[in-house]
């Protein structure tokens, strides 16, 4: 039988950052992940010629996670446009960046998008975010405490109108956090304006899929294992543990680590392991693709909805092939809506019910939109409610030498996916 230092079980981001952090300390270290490719939720798949994401994701640059595990040159990384197009009333109306874009920043004022009241408001929560990361007081990896506010509670605190919040906070980080009701942690909210504020939203050249591919091509040749489905996982009397493969192997390694969704499945771990830690509970999104022969005129800025769930189902609209190259075929363009998770038609009334309330913002060229492909994604991001990070397993160990991962126990991005994993071998090293 051979012996491994670490097995991991699940290669999504936080698994290949686990794997790459122990192979850099010069471990052993194996991959199994039960589907055809390596990423999780972060992946991209071919259709009809056209990259469709798995539900509509953006990479934040800023990220310092990201910056020790990526090579962003040869991600060829394009980026969003600074702030939003905020649809109202059928008008889409700017929000900029002041700080990056100060001409349309002081546009979004005159056009009535921002009063002077919320935007002094916004440069200081910037100010504060910004200083608040770099500091270590805001940390959306700690756990929260009794006192910590939902984002809505963080924003009426801090004066802001609720036209404002409405306008722009609901659709545009509604968006971000799959919530619009804006329960997610006041903590997680400021991280993630910090890191808006800091960089640009990014898209990878091909598709998201391109960031995990390229770190499972910086680990060792046949360290990743794909259509491997694990289907026991055994304690060994001697030390160690033994992973049962689907396929009858057996392999055995001095640590195991296992991702979220493999946990999830009771049956995988020796009886009364779990009985301290609770899956999480997770948010769920649905994408709906299209095709233009013309790109439409948001180009490289998000279009986010504030219109009332009867005008439509959009929450955002992007068109990811204006902004990164290898989306859509040549001559084509990709367009992505994010539909509202309050929507209540069926699935084969979308497309219609998108070109209509799209069409009042760009005209009668929707109707030439051609439907691609609808993706739903139930598993899309846990739940970070202040209440559900209150009760987060508070500790990577399961028992001995044998860990959990994933950002649901550190905070729900891409960055806090491969803090994760990098904690869990942390975890591991200190335990050899």
């Amino acid at each position: 039988m051979k012996k491994l230092d670490c097995i991991i079980v699940g290669a999504g981001l936080s698994g290949l950052a686990c794997a790459r952090t122990l192979v850099d300390e010069a471990k052993s270290v194996l991959i199994l992940e039960s589907t055809d490719s390596p990423g999780g939720r972060v992946g991209t798949d071919t259709v009809k010629g056209f990259q469709i994401d798995r539900g509509f994701q953006v990479y934040l640059d800023s990220y310092a996670e990201g910056k020790k595990f990526l090579d962003y040159p040869s991600l060829n990384f394009g980026a969003f446009e600074p702030g939003a197009l905020v649809a109202h009333r059928g008008r889409l109306l700017p929000i900029s960046d002041p700080w990056r874009r100060p001409f349309a920043a002081i546009r979004s004022v005159l056009s009535g998008a921002v009063g002077v009241p919320d935007g002094l408001r916004i440069a200081y929560l910037r100010s504060q975010a910004l200083a608040g990361v770099r500091n270590g007081k805001i940390d959306p990896i700690a756990i929260s405490n009794d006192k910590e506010k939902t984002t809505r509670e963080e924003l009426i605190s801090r004066g802001f109108s609720s036209d404002f919040i409405r306008l722009f906070f609901e659709p545009f980080f509604g968006g971000v956090f799959l919530e619009r009701n804006l329960t997610t942690a006041s903590q997680v909210f400021e991280f993630t304006f910090a890191m808006f504020s800091l960089g640009s939203a990014c898209l990878p050249a091909g598709g998201m899929s391109a960031i995990p591919r390229q770190m499972v091509q910086k680990l060792p040749l046949g360290c990743l294992e794909t259509l491997a489905p694990v289907v026991k996982i055994n304690n060994m009397s001697a030390g160690g543990w033994e992973v049962v493969l689907e396929d009858g192997r057996r392999l055995w390694a001095e640590s195991v680590v296992v991702s979220a969704v493999a946990a999830a499945n009771t049956r995988l771990l020796p009886e009364g392991l779990l009985t301290a830690w609770t899956p999480p509970s997770w948010k769920g999104t649905c994408l709906v693709a299209f095709e233009s022969d013309k790109k439409p005129p948001c180009g490289e800025t998000l279009v986010v909805s504030s219109e009332p769930i009867a005008m439509g189902p959009i929450d955002n609209l992007s068109t990811p092939s204006a902004v990164a190259s290898g989306y859509a075929p040549e001559g084509k363009n990709l367009i992505y809506v994010s539909v509202r998770g309050d929507w209540q038609g069926e699935a084969e009334q979308l497309p219609a019910a998108i070109r209509q309330q799209a069409k009042a913002w760009f005209g009668a060229e929707v109707e030439h939109w051609k439907h691609v492909v609808t993706v739903s994604v139930s598993h899309a991001l846990p739940i970070e409610t202040p209440a559900s990070r209150r009760q987060r397993f508070p500790s990577n160990c399961l028992a001995p030498s044998l860990f959990l991962c994933g950002d649901h126990l550190t905070t729900s991005s891409i960055n806090g996916a491969l803090a994760a994993g990098r904690r869990a071998a942390e975890e591991v090293l200190r335990s050899a």
